[in-house]
This record gives C-alpha cells, structure tokens and sequence, in this order.
C-alpha cells in the first residue's frame, strides 16, 4: 500500500468532524427554541431541508470532484464549513442561521465525491474495503455530536458549543491541506500490470457531464449495489431515528436509558460489522474479491432484516436490544464491501460522478425512512408497524445486491483493461 493508512485517516477524520458538527443541531435544540422560539415543524424541517440541498449538490460536486485537484477541493470545503459554524454561532436571527445551515449542507455535499475518489486512488483494490468501511462508518459515528454538543451547550451556551466546534474543522483543512494528490486510477493501472504506473499518465478526460453519465449508468453493477446502500440507508435512518422512540413506548424506558440503550447498541453493531465485514472480504473463497464482497454485503443486509423481524417480535426490552444490536452488525457488512465494490467497477476518471449518484441515494433514503415510518405509525396507531415496511425494503436491498454478481467480475474487468490502455 504505496500511501500507508494516513491519507485515509484524515479522509474518515473529514467525515467524523463533518458528522459531528452536524449533530449539533440536535443537541442545542432545545436553546435555540427557547430563544428563537420555533415550533417543532421548523425545526423538523432543518435536516431536511439541508438533505434536499446534499442532493441537488451531488452532481455538481461530482462534476468538479472529477476534473480539479480533490485535496484541494476537500481542503476549501472544510474551511469554508468551519466558517459556517462559526457563523451559526454568531447568526442574529434564526433566519440567518437556517440560511447559515444550508450553505453548511452545501460545503458538506462537495466533499463527499471528492473523499471517495481519493480513497479509491490511495487504496488498491485489496485495502479498500477496510478504507471505505470506517470512513462510512464516521458519519455513524458523527452522532457523539449530539453527546457533545449538550455537554458544551450546557457548559458555554449553544453559541458557545457552535464556537468551540469551528476549531476542529480549521484543524482537520490543515491536515487535508497536507494531503498529495495522487494520479487518478494509478492504483488500478498497478492492479493491472502497468509498468510504471506513475508515469504512465492520469485516469483521461472524462468528457462532458452527458458522456460521463452515459458510462455510469451503463455499468450493471451500480444499479444492484446503489439500490442496496440507498434501501439499506433508508432502514437504518428510520430505524435509528426512531428506536429511541419505540424503548420509551413500547418497553417504558426513561429518556436517557432510551437514547443511550437504541443509539449506542446500534453504534456498537455498526462498528463491529464493519470490522468484520472488512475482514470477510480478505478471504474471497470461490469467488473474485469483486464477487465475493457483494455476496458478503447482501447476505448481511438479509441477515440484518431477519435479526430485525425477531427484535420487533420479542416482548422484552433486552432480547429487542440484543436483536437491534445484532441487526446493525449484519448489516453494516455492507458498508466496507458495497462501497468499496462500487470504486472496483467506476473508471478513475468517472469515480466522482458514481459516488456523486449514491450520494442522492443514500440523501434520499435516510431522509425518507424516519418519514416512512412516522407516516405508517401514525396510520396504524403502532410505532412497532410503523416499522414493519422497513423489512421487506431491506429484503430487497440484499436481493438487489446478490443480482449485481453475475456482473462484477466483468465490470471490474473493464476498469483494468481501460487503465491497460493508459
């Protein structure tokens, strides 16, 4: 591995502090409101109008992730995004720090095509599951945010907490800053056999945006691996926004025995997926490393729904907890093993534009899911079958993801036949 772990470090360092800062909201609520005084419905509407802005964003951020220096790139991000939270807490009115919010969505929507091509260029193809793994692991993970956030807002204030949170994104531009841009699609002419990988020229032009989405969308594997990610983001946002929710109704847990029981346990299970999902994907078995990642990533998505179907059939609150732990570790195999499956079959020089793709996606489903749910609980009366649509939408993300295997391996292959050609 010609770069070490270190570029993908400050890459998941970029996620956790984006996740963490954006968590804040959360936290502060309460102050905001009572100094603002807005109703739940607007503030509701702050993460999902800075979802809708992620999602108009992703193309555009894709366009330029594809042809400018994406270290570069990322770095101006992050500064720029460190100056809206400091502008969030110097906002005068709540009109300015909702307009404030979104040109923070729209920073953070820039960065993410950009991070995703730079993993794939630093990371061969046999490393790269365990580098895209913990750095979609870090959006999970950006949720101590929340912990942090009602730690400093009751120290400093809510001000306070948005002020103490720019310095970390000033830190983390500074090491972004440091980054070497690496040649695009280099990692992939080595994987061919490429003599003098380095020298052998860039990824190519990508063309207009049209050529560009023409190829994408041409490539089969994408469409089962892409509807997986954005089902299984659908289920899991709806799942863990409103766990918390189903302990306090359902089992009589208290607010906070709910909120660290529903978020940690699933955190735990996130986590210890994806290190063993990274670690499945070392022994391929039977099949290439392309195939066998989307038969590890769809089985843990099936899984997962099996381990949920149990945990809403369970009549106490420590077999529901268990299960729901159990259900976040299947499927959190998907997160290193699709992820890093869909940077096996995107050319280097269309990378951006396909993670730009699953951006709307996964935008879409997580902010879909905790609505799907609340509309279905309302309907029934039952937060619990509210929940129940969750699980055949799960069954068919894994289904989607075992269709995609006939065409791995031929995908990939085109990958390193066009870096051949370079």
């Amino acid at each position: 591995m010609p770069y070490g772990w270190g570029p993908a470090v400050v890459l998941v360092l970029v996620s956790l502090v984006d996740r963490v800062e954006y968590s804040l909201v959360a936290a502060v609520l309460p102050q905001l409101q009572a100094e603002w005084g807005f109703g739940d419905a607007l503030a509701g509407s702050i993460p999902t109008a800075a979802a809708i802005t992620t999602g108009l964003l992703a193309v555009p951020a894709a366009y330029l992730a594809d042809r400018h220096d994406r270290s570069r790139l990322i770095t101006v991000v992050v500064v720029v995004w460190a100056l809206a939270t400091l502008g969030s807490a110097l906002a005068p009115t709540f009109a300015v720090f909702y307009l404030v919010r979104m040109g923070l969505a729209a920073a953070e929507a820039i960065d993410n095509p950009a991070g995703a091509s730079l993993l794939a260029d630093f990371h061969p193809s046999a490393s790269r599951p365990t580098a895209f793994g913990w750095w979609r692991t870090a959006a999970y993970l950006g949720g101590v945010g929340v912990v942090i956030g009602g730690l400093l807002a009751e120290w400093l204030g809510w001000r306070g907490a948005f002020l103490v949170m720019a310095v970390p994104g000033l830190l983390t531009a500074v090491l972004v800053s440091r980054l070497h841009e690496p040649e695009r699609g280099w990692t992939d002419r080595l994987a061919a056999g490429v003599s003098d990988a380095r020298e052998n020229g860039p990824a190519g032009d990508p063309g207009t945006l049209r050529t560009q989405w023409e190829r994408v969308v041409s490539i089969r594997t994408l469409w089962g691996t892409g509807a997986a990610l954005t089902v299984m983001s659908l289920a899991v946002g709806g799942l863990t926004f409103w766990v918390p929710s189903l302990l306090q109704r359902r089992f009589g847990l208290g607010d906070g025995a709910a909120a660290t029981a529903g978020g940690g346990l699933t955190l735990v299970g996130i986590v210890a997926g994806t290190l063993v999902g990274s670690a499945l994907t070392r022994r391929p078995l039977a099949f290439s490393s392309a195939q066998w990642r989307v038969v590890v990533g769809g089985v843990g998505i099936l899984a997962g729904a099996a381990a949920m179907s149990a945990a809403l059939a369970v009549d106490g609150a420590v077999g529901f907890c268990l299960l729901l732990t159990l259900f976040a570790f299947f499927a959190a195999w998907a997160l290193p093993t699709l992820t890093s499956c869909v940077a096996d079959v995107l050319p280097a020089r269309d990378r951006g534009l396909g993670y730009g793709a699953l951006q709307i996606g996964a935008t879409a489903g997580g902010a879909v899911g905790p609505l799907l749910v609340g509309a279905v609980s309302d309907a029934s009366g039952s937060l619990t079958v509210g929940m129940v649509p969750l699980l055949p939408l799960l069954v068919v993300g894994g289904v989607l993801a075992l269709c995609a295997y006939p065409f791995v391996a031929p995908d990939a292959q085109r990958v390193l036949d066009d870096a051949d050609t370079r």
